[in-house]
């Protein structure tokens, strides 16, 4: 009996890297590259910024089906569902990207593109914060919030690239300082809702969830932040390392066509 007991257990508890992880960033890639073809190939003629607009109003939709889902559910609204996470940049800086203009939206293109991409990766790669508490998929019922999850999340990945492929932002090297100071200044708001709410967004309180909470349960808060950050430095300059090694190759061929040519 108790042998049962501990397999119900085992099963009803997703783990990273498990079956229903695997099929859940699996079927949200597939509808990644769809999409894609379909507005760059297929419906090439489609107005690029109306499928930017589309995207961030169906995040925006997401967003509220899973507050929605919250209070019908439970009645209140949890504290971890405040838009602090690295995940809620996109809510704020898609609209702003998508419908805005002039120098605001130019300047947190950069910002929208590196976080929206790396964020929703970083989810899809290690779930661990959204993968829910069923084992599988089925029953949809019992999986909605990780269903809106993965697909907060898959939305995200689509408006980078969909923004890059279509040539409606070029990632340069000299926009990762202010891609960073932004992020640096949303950290510091997700450290004062912390602080007020005693929640722990981007896994800057507790580290739940996070596979780096053993630095700060083994060495401490101020050598964990210091990681954080570092972190921060190199996972964001990810996105730009394409642009960057273009350029660079690019330098190296115009240094070879101004040389002066041996005889």
């Amino acid at each position: 009996m108790n042998i049962n007991m501990q397999y119900l257990v085992e099963v009803q508890s997703p783990t990273v890297f498990g079956e229903k992880h695997i099929a859940g960033t699996i079927f949200i890639t597939l509808i990644i590259i769809a999409l894609l073809i379909l507005f760059l190939k297929v419906l090439k003629n489609v107005n690029p910024r109306k499928v930017l607009q589309w995207t961030t109003v169906f995040l925006l939709s997401l967003e509220l089906a899973k507050y929605t889902e919250a209070l019908s559910g439970g009645g209140s609204f949890p504290r971890h569902y405040i838009p602090m996470q690295l995940c809620s940049f996109s809510l704020y800086l898609m609209p702003i990207v998508a419908f805005g203009k002039g120098k605001l939206k130019t300047f947190f293109e950069p910002t929208c593109f590196a976080v929206g991409l790396l964020a929703g990766l970083i989810v899809l790669i290690y779930p661990a914060t959204v993968l829910g508490g069923d084992y599988d998929w089925l029953p949809l019922t019992g999986n909605i919030i990780p269903i809106i999850s993965f697909l907060y999340h898959g939305t995200m990945i689509f408006f980078s690239l969909y923004l890059l492929l279509s040539k409606q932002f070029r990632p340069e090297i000299k926009q990762y300082p202010r891609v960073y100071l932004s992020l640096l200044v949303f950290a510091g708001m997700a450290m004062i809702t912390n602080a007020i709410f005693d929640t722990d967004m981007m896994f800057l309180n507790t580290g739940a969830g996070s596979p780096f909470q053993f630095i700060l349960t083994n060495y401490g808060r101020p050598i964990y932040m210091v990681v954080m950050a570092a972190l921060a430095v190199l996972l964001l300059f990810l996105p730009f390392i394409p642009s960057y090694t273009a350029n660079f190759i690019e330098m190296l061929k115009k240094k070879n066509r101004t040389m002066p040519q041996k005889n």
